[in-house]
């Protein structure tokens, strides 16, 4: 069984670099923002973000500006409290671009994008940082027409687009919670 889920970390610059590649190379959970959403576990904290990143990537109400505004400040709670400055510019840049790219797109009438994998595993913790594997992560990107048929697809692993070498996701404890990090 395989879990849906979305992308990650430098994610953010992945994912616009994703929509960006595949739009050259082929001619609700919303309501309150959290500000800190940090986990019990590193492996909770990677699972919750991909989970809510997924249901913003999926939302019906992405086009408004401020549906994108709750779900970047969602997404970004999930990164260590320093981080989040950016990581709210960042996530919010990227829901405008892929909004867009979703009702825009260069072939079809709508895009859409799923991220799965089938579980989280800890792949090390030394004190308070941990790096976190997404097992069997993967995306999905495709390109529909007007009455919802698969027009083209594209598929591909997360670690090849998140850019992660050592396979897996960092994450830092901060005030006894889980928080993802760029570092």
């Amino acid at each position: 069984m395989r879990r849906h889920a979305s992308c990650l970390l430098p994610p953010l610059l992945c994912l616009l670099l994703l929509f960006a590649l595949a739009g050259c190379a082929v001619p609700d959970g919303s309501s309150g923002a959290n500000i800190g959403v940090g986990r019990s576990s590193p492996e909770a904290a990677v699972d919750g973000f991909l989970e809510d990143l997924n249901h913003a990537l999926q939302s019906p109400n992405l086009s408004d500006v401020t549906e994108r505004r709750i779900w970047a400040e969602r997404l970004a709670g999930y990164f260590a409290p320093s981080e989040r400055i950016d990581q709210r510019a960042a996530f919010l840049d990227m829901l405008v671009g892929f909004a867009d790219t979703t009702q825009h797109p260069v072939i079809g009438s709508k895009a859409i994008l799923a991220i799965t994998y089938s579980r989280v595993e800890l792949l090390s913790r030394d004190g308070d940082k941990a790096m976190v594997w997404v097992v069997d992560g993967s995306f999905e990107l495709r390109w529909l027409n007007e009455k919802g048929e698969v027009m083209r697809e594209r598929t591909g692993g997360l670690t090849d687009i998140l850019g992660q070498t050592s396979g897996g996701l960092p994450v830092l404890r901060v005030d006894g919670l889980w928080f993802l990090t760029e570092r």
